[in-house]
């Protein structure tokens, strides 16, 4: 993952968050333990808790940093900019792209329960994306581009099917990139309600 710009980021510290978000993918959690992460960043125990008063804190940090560098990636300048329907494409191409290159950070994101360790202030990263996302469906349901309804739900359809598929690709081993990825966009825009543009029936309109 790239690093998070913070005022006590050092070499360590940065070993620390790359070897915690390691076991925290393979193991979860609440399997891993400090000296495993330690042992992982070929650290002493000691020095992790220079930065993190303990696992929570160590947990909350991984998680918020990968939270953060999701919805930069996902909710970009060119997005925020976009008509609805054309910041919809580009949030699934990005989503796909970040999974892709980020697969540890995004598994451990999205495949696992984080409530144990999060504090509400944690949280504040996820309500925000999860904001922005709401906003773009509300706005393409403004001009009738895709179905009405609740965009929460719209929006739990839409990522929960992209979750589905990539814990498919990680349980079969199977790369993501190798998927038809095009072919699960297309079926994922249907779920919203969105036109292909290149079906018969969006030429006819």
């Amino acid at each position: 993952m790239p690093p998070s710009v913070t005022a006590d980021e050092t070499p360590l510290r940065r070993k620390v968050m790359d070897a915690a978000l390691e076991l925290f993918d393979e193991r979860t959690w609440d399997g891993t333990n400090v000296p495993e992460i330690a042992a992982r960043a070929g650290v002493a125990v000691g020095s992790i808790y220079r930065y993190f008063a303990n696992k929570q804190a160590l947990g909350e940090a991984v998680f918020t940093e990968a939270k953060a560098a999701f919805a930069d990636a996902v909710i970009t300048e060119d997005v925020r900019k976009a008509d609805p329907v054309t910041a919809i494409g580009l949030v699934w191409q990005h989503q796909v792209a970040f999974a892709i290159t980020h697969p540890q950070a995004f598994s451990f994101l999205e495949h696992q329960v984080h409530g144990a360790y999060l504090r509400p202030q944690a949280l504040e990263v996820v309500d925000r994306l999860n904001r922005d996302l709401v906003e773009i469906l509300r706005q393409a349901q403004a001009i009738g581009a895709i179905r009405p309804g609740d965009p929460q739900v719209l929006l739990s359809m839409a990522f929960g099917a992209f979750v589905g598929v990539t814990k498919h690709s990680r349980a079969s081993g199977v790369a993501l990139g190798e998927y038809d990825l095009d072919g699960i966009g297309r079926a994922v825009m249907s779920l919203l309600g969105l036109k292909d543009p290149d079906s018969p029936e969006a030429v006819a309109s």
